[in-house]
């Protein structure tokens, strides 16, 4: 009678063999996944966060005009990307009237919370990002903040 164990010990070295490769494949591809989605969490994280102090920024320095016009006109553009890390995101200014600015993004959702440090009232708004103007209304003396 022929020796039959040969065979079945190179079929079955072959199906671990395959079986092992599988799992390793599977394991490198979810690892993958995982870090770059942990990457791009963390660019809009960073992302947001400059465009929230560019935003502050640029509020405080449409309240150094308002205080220095003595009542006059004040329009100041805000310009800012309307996406960050291909993700759309929405820029809350004065929420429960703390003086920030808070900045969403929709996918990863993340969140930045900037102190935005002004002498005029800022008005609560919410907007997409994008390109906003600050105004002053003088009769109120508050900062309005719409989009343009």
């Amino acid at each position: 009678m022929a020796d039959l164990s040969r065979g079945v010990s190179t079929t079955l070295g072959y199906v671990l063999n395959l079986g092992v490769a599988a799992i390793l494949v599977t394991t490198l591809m979810i690892s993958a996944g995982t870090l770059v989605e942990d990457q791009r969490e963390r660019a809009v994280d960073t992302q947001l966060d400059v465009v929230g102090e560019r935003v502050a920024s640029d509020l405080e320095a449409a309240d150094r005009l308002a205080r220095a016009s003595d009542g006059g006109t004040v329009r100041y553009v805000i310009e800012m990307p309307p996406r960050v890390a291909g993700s759309a995101y929405e820029v809350r200014v004065n929420p429960g009237g703390n003086d920030t600015v808070v900045l969403e993004s929709d996918l990863p959702r993340e969140e930045v919370a900037v102190a935005v440090d002004v002498e005029t009232t800022l008005n609560a708004s919410v907007h997409d990002g994008g390109r906003l103007v600050a105004v002053y209304d003088a009769k109120n003396d508050t900062l309005v903040v719409d989009d343009a």
